[in-house]
């Protein structure tokens, strides 16, 4: 059948109404779906070559469970080809004439023999046009099994050329198709017969179409010779409308509600953020962000060494502005409560030791052997292994900017949303909880984060998509100047999509003697003192 492409009057696309022959129409832009009737009192004429009819016999096909009525209802004859007998199934064009065979050989060889001219259904002709159900089969032995467990009374039709043929049949098709009430797609019970299914049902209209399967069996033939008719017959009762992917019907959600909803959640090292945010999460992008110098790097060091040591996660960090030597002495600093990374001091090698086995010696702590930037993909990898291979629950990143200098991009904002939607997905992959460190870009005016300039979302390097892509976003701010007051750093939570709580959550103060960042006025905050690592 020719046909002819043409806009469409009603969602004005270029070239998505087919007009046919006869000339009706059909839009196949998703969500359109205009139809045309015919205008023409007779159809156009045709070039199509009408073959002569093959002389075979109708006969049961005993192994199948498929009777005579039903091989002669279709017109499924066995005849001779090549030698070697044959069933034959006759092709019909739109104007019913005789236009080609499907020739099924032993051991399930297929041929073609004249054409398909207009992409039919095989069997189409016995239906008619309108009707409370249409059964679409992938073979012609399901639709012939299923019009045998149904008497011959419902429609069914087989595709011509398994599922590789479903998209292109369908459309064609669809007109005579969307006369029938309802549509099952009934492709095989397997992966290659349900990816179709999802595939082609999308070219029906919401609540026609639904997809069936023969329960048990890999198709409707394998059901009926076992004589199981009920399985056929449960099929059509039990088919499934259609959801896209990402659509549920919010009715199907009670065992979901039922759920008990407590989140397994892991502590801060800080209890204004245990206070305020109820810990951290599997699952969690957390974006630390301030100024330079604030101490970003630190503060993410006391997280990590808290679930290593007091909480006896695997941790993965990858720290590019440093080489692992420095942030090897930074988690032994921590255990010591002294900066050796700074300088020794009196601290003995014993003491080194005895730090070293509970810190980088308990097996749980992998660090990244790289310094500077890095391809993106590269770094995603490792990443990935770090969480699956090395089974790290926690990966701190430290940080965005170093890993965004190596990209060869010249839109800095663009790179950045880029690796962090990378990120995001691979913890949405992992289900890991990732800690990352990113810089703020310089503020307007003449005051800068490094003058205790408040933290904002809108600060973040990069754009707005960022903060999006991130669970929990935390602003260090501090005044570099002032060396006398001890204010300490304020921690302000600027987005919390766990609790919804934001704002100045506590302080924390770095003690250059110990080296630590810690909370400010523990006691007074907790009624506890600073634990011993």
């Amino acid at each position: 059948m020719s046909v002819i492409h043409q806009p469409c009057p009603n969602c004005g696309s270029k070239n998505n109404l087919a007009v046919y022959e006869d000339g009706h129409g059909w839009c196949f832009t998703p969500g359109c779906n205009t139809y045309i009737p015919s205008t023409l009192s007779e159809p156009m004429t045709s070039s199509i070559k009408e073959i002569e009819p093959v002389i075979g016999n109708y006969v049961p096909i005993k192994n199948r469970n498929i009777s005579v009525d039903t091989c002669k209802f279709f017109g499924y004859q066995k005849g001779m080809h090549g030698g070697e007998p044959a069933y034959y199934w006759a092709i019909y064009d739109n104007q019913r004439r005789l236009t080609g065979y499907k020739i099924r050989k032993p051991n399930k060889q297929f041929l073609m023999q004249g054409s398909n001219p207009d992409s039919r259904f095989l069997g189409q002709e016995k239906w008619g046009s309108g009707g409370k159900l249409l059964v679409i089969f992938e073979g012609e032995y399901d639709a012939l099994s299923y019009a045998e467990a149904r008497n011959r009374s419902w429609a069914c039709v087989s595709l011509p050329n398994g599922v590789e043929s479903g998209n292109k049949t369908l459309k064609a098709q669809l007109p005579w198709v969307l006369t029938f009430e309802t549509i099952i797609l009934c492709y095989d019970n397997d992966e290659h017969g349900k990816k179709a299914a999802q595939r082609d049902i999308q070219l029906l209209p919401p609540r026609r179409g639904k997809i069936g399967t023969v329960e048990g069996y890999k198709d409707a033939s394998e059901a009926l010779t076992a004589n199981d008719n009920k399985a056929i017959m449960r099929m059509v009762y039990d088919a499934v409308e259609y959801e896209p992917d990402g659509i549920v019907n919010a009715s199907k959600l009670l065992d979901k509600v039922l759920e008990d909803p407590e989140v397994h959640s892991y502590e801060y090292p800080y209890s204004f953020l245990n206070d305020k945010l109820k810990g951290i999460r599997l699952g969690e992008l957390v974006l630390v962000c301030s100024g330079t110098g604030i101490g970003k790097s630190t503060f993410v060091n006391e997280i990590a060494y808290d679930l290593l040591v007091r909480q006896g996660q695997t941790v993965g960090v990858i720290a590019l502005e440093e080489n692992n030597r420095r942030t090897a002495q930074r988690f032994i600093s921590i255990n010591l409560n002294y900066p050796i990374h700074i300088h020794r001091g009196d601290i003995t090698d014993e003491e080194i030791k005895n730090a070293f086995s509970k810190t980088l010696g308990s097996g749980r702590l992998y660090l990244y052997d790289h310094f500077g930037s890095l391809d993106v993909n590269t770094m995603l990898n490792r990443i990935r292994h770090l969480i699956v291979s090395m089974g790290c629950r926690f990966i701190i990143f430290d940080h965005l900017s170093i890993l965004v200098s190596g990209l060869d991009e010249s839109d800095e904002r663009k790179a950045i949303d880029k690796c962090v939607t990378k990120l995001r997905s691979l913890v949405e992959e992992t289900g890991c909880s990732m800690i990352l460190v990113s810089h703020l870009r310089r503020p307007q005016g003449n005051k800068g984060y490094e003058d205790g300039q408040q933290t904002s979302l809108s600060g973040i390097r990069g754009s707005s998509a960022i903060a999006c892509l991130s669970d929990i976003c935390i602003g260090l701010e501090r005044d570099q100047q002032d060396t006398e007051s001890g204010e300490g750093t304020v921690v302000r939570t600027l987005k919390n999509r766990f609790t919804g709580w934001t704002g100045v959550t506590g302080k924390v103060n770095y003690d250059e003697h110990t080296g630590r960042m810690l909370e400010q006025n523990v006691e007074e905050l907790n009624g506890d003192v600073v634990p011993d690592f």
